[in-house]
């Protein structure tokens, strides 16, 4: 799963192999707050129809949900439709929840990717209790990328027990924001 032995980065190996007996103990989690997946269905354009369908409610897409951006969901992963040929910056904003040890300590490390800046503020994520949230920004810049194409790298947070991998696509396929 080494990127630079991959050219489709992230893509080329999937979700990886679970284990089950870490599954059990994540360490971080990311939560939705209620009525979270159905913004984020309706930002993507599911119908109300289709969605009450998923949902098996009688949902319906509130308010300016449209206007909001897939990538600004808690989510661990960080992906944007970026325009081919221009320099770009995109932010994303996640939250955490710590489920693993009460007091504990994350730093994040991003993997190398000669075409992505990437920022981490903050760079280390301290919790004094369990189920204490914290939230981080990620700033990715980069030169243009060109038509149909993708710069990827990952983001880990770890506690020296727990590694929580995220991955960060920035893409200028059209079709798949």
């Amino acid at each position: 799963m080494d990127p630079s032995k991959n050219p489709d980065g992230e893509f080329s190996y999937g979700s990886g192999h679970v284990n089950p007996v870490k599954a059990i103990n994540p360490g971080l989690v990311y939560d939705n707050a209620e009525g979270d997946n159905i913004r984020y269905l309706c930002s993507i354009g599911y119908s109300e129809d289709n969605i009450r369908k998923i949902s098996r409610t009688n949902s319906s897409c509130p308010k300016n949900s449209s206007a909001t951006l897939p990538r600004d969901f808690n989510y661990p992963t960080l992906t944007a439709l970026v325009k081919a040929g221009g320099s770009f910056t995109v932010n994303f904003q996640r939250t955490v929840t710590n489920v693993g040890i009460a007091t504990s300590t994350y730093n994040a490390t991003i993997a190398s990717d000669s075409k992505l800046d990437i920022k981490v503020i903050s760079q280390v994520l301290s919790f004094n209790t369990l189920w204490e949230k914290k939230s981080y920004n990620v700033t990715v810049k980069g030169k243009a990328l060109a038509e149909i194409s993708m710069a990827s790298t990952s983001l880990t947070w770890s506690d020296n027990i727990h590694n929580v991998r995220s991955t960060i696509v920035i893409h200028t396929y059209e079709g798949a924001s």
